[in-house]
């Protein structure tokens, strides 16, 4: 597998024709998160196709509403940066009811109800003071360490500092604890979700 130091990257919010490629970004890049492993199981050929399936979905309609950054080296995506705007990142009944759905038709019961469950674990730290919602932010994993979601931090965080905008996020990574706290996020609250650590990070604007 190749290693990078640096490489060059464009962002630039992602358009509609990005989002098959940035469904398959997501999913080799998170791949290995443990959370995925938990909800999907070991096999990770497996956990890919549920992933791309899942984010193509959810993308879809995020791009729609022009809340995903992409970062580009040349022409080819290697990055993204999902940013749900206040008061969008909070499902309706009716959407729950969608995304429930869709779970029990892709998915095994077992598997489904695992999803469903640490869903609704994080559901319940989303904090209730109006938000920017950060994520899902993946690198694609052969170009993960080339500072390219520096790159795409450094550009979510200029925009939130715009707007003098408070931002929140979930991860399920201890390593991407210290990378959050790099660019002003804080540890505010921490659970077990399926059997797996997360943390639930603040960052004030700046």
């Amino acid at each position: 597998m190749p290693r990078y130091d640096t490489i060059e990257v464009t962002i630039r919010p992602l358009r509609m024709l990005d989002v098959e490629a940035a469904a398959g970004v997501c999913a080799r890049g998170m791949r290995d998160n443990p959370n995925h492993i938990r909800a999907y199981g070991p096999n990770p050929v497996y956990r890919l196709h549920c992933l791309e399936l899942n984010f193509l979905s959810s993308i879809a309609g995020a791009v729609r509403e022009g809340s995903y950054l992409g970062a580009f080296h040349g022409e080819q995506l290697v990055g993204v940066c999902g940013m749900n705007p206040p008061g969008t990142c909070r499902q309706t009944l009716r959407d729950r009811l969608r995304f429930w759905k869709r779970l029990f038709l892709r998915h095994p019961v077992p598997v489904a109800l695992r999803v469903i469950r640490w869903f609704g674990i994080w559901r319940r730290y989303d904090p209730p003071q109006p938000h920017w919602h950060l994520g899902p932010v993946a690198v694609d994993a052969t170009l993960q360490g080339a500072g390219i979601g520096s790159a795409l931090l450094t550009e979510f965080c200029r925009l939130m500092d715009e707007q003098h905008a408070l931002s929140y996020l979930e991860t399920d990574k201890p390593e991407n604890v210290r990378f959050y706290e790099h660019y002003g996020f804080r540890t505010v609250a921490e659970t077990q979700v399926i059997g797996t650590r997360n943390w639930f990070m603040l960052r004030d604007a700046r």
